[in-house]
C-alpha cells in the first residue's frame, strides 16, 4: 500500500531531519496514529501507527485486534536518516480497536503504549497494567456509557474477602442508603474495584435508563478453570454468593431482575451459569463470549507455541456450550450477545469465535430463545466491551429498548 502524503513527504524531504521534527511538532499536538483519507476508498482512510525511537532498537511491531496479521506483516519500517518507525495501512472508516507497540532489541522486547494516542483506555484486565492506545477511525460508532463524566453522581465500592480467599466488590447505587426497595443486580465476571462497569452503572443511573442495581464484582482464582463450563464454579456463584450477597445488602431475589456479565471467557461462564441455573439468572450478557471453547482447544491453545501446529486432518469440534445449549431444553432465560466481526481467533479453535458465534446465535433461534445478537467494527477487544456493557443492560432491564449511550 502506498503511504500517505505526510510520509511521503517525510520519505521525500532533502532535510530528513527537520521534516521529522515538523511532523512530531504537529502529532504531539493532534495525536496519533495519524490518519489520512483513502484515495481510491470512501469507506476507508490511511492510518499510519509511529513510534519514535529514544534509543537504538532492532524491530518495531504493532499489535492490534482486527487485522489478523503475522508479525513480519505488522512491522514498522524506520524511516531513512530518522529516529521514526511507522507502518501505513488501509483501514475500513468504522473500526476502533486497541493496539500497543512491541520493541525488540537485544535478546527481549518491551510492550509500550503509544505515548501520544488520541485515546487512551483503563484495562478491565488490571494484570495488563498501564491504559491502552486506541485507534478510532472517522466513522467508528461513538462509545460513551464507559467514559466518566465529571458531574455524574457515583455509587460505593465496598470490598470483601470470602471464605476460599476469593476477593469480590460490591457495587451499590447513589442514594441506595436512601432506597427501600430491592435492587437489581448484575454479577460480573474477572470483576476487579476498578472495572468499567461502576462508571457504565454511575451514567446509566443518571440517565435513568435501568432501576437501581448494585453489581458484584467478583475476582477469579484461577479463571482458566472456573469461567470454562465449570459446574462447581457456577454452583457457587448461584447457590454461595447471591445468598451472601443478600444477606449484606438489600438485593433482588428475583431472576428476571438478575444479570450475569462477563467477557471472553466470562462470557462463556454466563451463558452456561444462565443455562444451569435460570432459578438465579434470569439474564445473561455475553461480550465476546469465548463460544468457540472445548476443552481440548483451550489446552492446545497453550501449548501452541512450544509444540507446533496441529496435524493435518485434525478434526474440528463443535464447541461445548453450543452442545450444551442443544441438548438442554430452552431455559426461561434472556440472552444479550456482541462480538467483534475480526474476531477470527485464537488458534486453534475451529470454528473461529465470530463463526462460533453465529452459531450459538442460530441455536438460539431455533431453541425459541429471546435474544439479541450484535456484531461491531472491531476484534477481542475491550475498547467495545465496556461500553456494549451498557448497551446489553438496557436491554435485558430497561422495556424502553437498547438505544446507544
Amino acid at each position: 500500500m502506498e503511504d500517505g502524503p505526510r510520509i511521503r513527504a517525510l520519505l521525500e524531504s532533502d532535510d530528513p531531519l527537520a521534516a521529522e521534527a515538523a511532523l512530531w511538532a504537529d502529532l504531539r499536538s493532534v495525536g496519533t496514529p495519524l490518519i489520512e483519507p483513502h484515495p481510491d476508498d470512501p469507506d476507508a482512510c490511511l492510518v499510519t501507527f509511529l513510534w519514535y525511537a529514544d534509543r537504538p532498537v532492532e524491530r518495531v511491531v504493532v499489535n492490534e485486534a482486527v487485522s489478523s496479521l503475522p508479525p513480519e506483516a505488522r512491522a514498522l519500517s524506520l524511516a531513512p536518516g530518522t529516529s521514526t518507525w511507522f507502518a501505513t495501512w488501509p483501514v475500513k472508516s468504522d473500526v476502533r480497536t486497541t493496539y500497543h507497540f512491541e520493541v525488540f532489541a537485544g535478546s527481549g522486547s518491551e510492550r509500550i503504549g503509544d505515548e501520544h494516542a488520541r485515546v487512551r483506555e483503563p484495562h478491565d484486565y488490571s494484570v495488563l497494567g498501564s491504559p491502552e492506545s486506541v485507534l478510532v477511525c472517522p466513522g467508528a460508532e461513538p462509545l460513551s456509557w464507559a467514559d466518566r463524566r465529571p458531574d455524574t453522581p457515583r455509587g460505593t465500592v465496598t470490598g470483601a474477602v470470602l471464605g476460599d480467599g476469593r476477593e469480590v466488590w460490591v457495587y451499590t447505587p447513589p442514594g441506595y442508603d436512601h432506597l427501600a426497595d430491592p435492587l437489581g443486580v448484575l454479577v460480573v465476571l474477572d470483576g476487579h474495584a476498578q472495572h468499567s462497569a461502576v462508571t457504565v452503572l454511575d451514567n446509566l443511573h443518571a440517565d435513568g435508563r435501568i432501576e437501581p442495581t448494585a453489581a458484584i464484582l467478583v475476582g477469579q482464582l484461577d479463571r482458566n478453570a472456573e469461567l470454562t463450563c465449570d459446574a462447581d464454579f457456577s454452583r457457587f456463584l448461584a447457590e454461595g454468593l447471591l445468598p451472601w450477597a443478600r444477606e449484606a445488602y438489600r438485593l433482588t431475589a428475583d431472576p428476571a431482575r438478575t444479570v450475569i456479565a462477563g467477557c471472553s471467557l466470562g462470557g462463556l461462564c454466563a451463558a452456561y451459569t444462565g443455562l444451569r441455573h435460570p432459578e438465579v439468572f434470569g439474564n445473561v450478557l455475553m461480550l465476546s463470549g469465548s463460544v468457540w471453547w472445548d476443552p481440548d482447544t483451550l489446552r492446545e491453545y497453550f501449548q501452541l507455541a512450544g509444540s507446533g501446529p496441529r496435524a493435518i486432518g485434525a478434526r474440528s469440534r463443535t464447541p461445548a456450550i453450543i452442545g450444551e445449549y442443544t441438548r438442554a431444553e430452552r431455559a426461561p432465560i434472556r440472552i444479550y450477545q456482541d462480538v467483534g466481526a475480526f474476531e477470527t481467533g485464537p488458534p486453534p479453535a475451529t470454528p473461529h469465535q465470530i463463526h462460533a458465534s453465529r452459531h450459538f446465535r442460530d441455536v438460539l433461534t431455533l431453541k425459541g430463545y429471546d435474544y439479541v445478537y450484535r456484531e461491531f467494527a472491531g476484534g477481542h477487544d475491550e475498547t467495545w466491551w465496556r461500553s456494549r456493557l451498557g448497551d446489553g443492560l438496557i436491554w435485558l432491564t430497561d422495556p424502553r429498548g437498547a438505544d446507544r449511550g
